[in-house]
């Protein structure tokens, strides 16, 4: 089977990658260097020619704080980007893996399944609940919504004792990714941890992290509490 990584030099794409490194399938891990995926032509041409079984999109602008201050760009790959790889999957009738965010979400609710309707607050939100739609205009697609930390271990200084995910370290959510695309399930799947805390994540691999409150100018772009089951 043939897997073709969009967002490989990223945080989850260079996981993705290293675990298909080690595995039996042949696969072509790409970042923005190799394809721009808000270039519909140039999206379409690496498609077509590596012909892929499985085209896994984890590419993405993934900066919460920096969408809000140019939401344009953040439009033009998180949506207008996932609107080219639907297009050319559509045409060429390829599995599509999406792996979207618990930012779809606002966290007014006490829970999230996977049939819950989107509500997202924040640009970085709102351009990854887009895509999620363009997504589901695809007859064969897997959304996965995987909650992860940017590193095997918490490499910040602090964390926020009132955020609460259900957040693991990335290296612990690849295997689950992995085995959903490699499936023949449609839908929308959740691969999640414990629900707890963002410090008492932390303190797993960091116990030494000062604990803080989260600052007022990311409670409007980020939410507070989101437990996906």
């Amino acid at each position: 089977m043939k897997v073709l990584l969009f967002g490989g030099t990223g945080i989850l794409g260079k996981q993705i990658t290293k675990k298909l490194e080690k595995g039996e399938h042949d696969f072509l891990s790409l970042g923005s260097a190799n394809c721009s995926i808000d270039d519909s032509f140039d999206v379409y041409d690496t498609i077509m020619e590596y012909d892929p079984d499985i085209v896994i999109h984890c590419a993405g602008f993934v900066n919460t704080t920096e969408a809000e201050k140019y939401p344009d760009r953040c439009i033009e790959v998180n949506v207008n980007g996932t609107s080219n790889i639907v297009g050319v999957c559509r045409t060429l009738d390829k599995r599509l893996v999406y792996i979207s965010s618990e930012y779809v979400f606002d966290g007014s609710e006490d829970e999230y399944t996977t049939e819950s309707g989107l509500k997202p607050i924040g640009v970085y939100g709102l351009t990854k609940a887009c895509g999620e739609l363009i997504v589901k205009t695809l007859e064969n697609h897997m959304i996965i919504r995987a909650p992860f930390w940017r590193d095997e271990t918490f490499n910040v200084p602090k964390a926020f004792k009132d955020q609460y995910t259900c957040r693991q370290y990335v290296h612990e959510v690849v295997d689950d990714i992995l085995s959903a695309s490699f499936s023949k399930e449609v839908g929308v799947k959740h691969i999640v941890g414990k629900y707890q805390s963002l410090y008492d994540l932390a303190i797993e691999t960091k116990p030494e992290i000062e604990g803080i409150d989260m600052p007022e100018k990311f409670r409007g772009i980020l939410p507070m509490k989101i437990k996906l089951i």
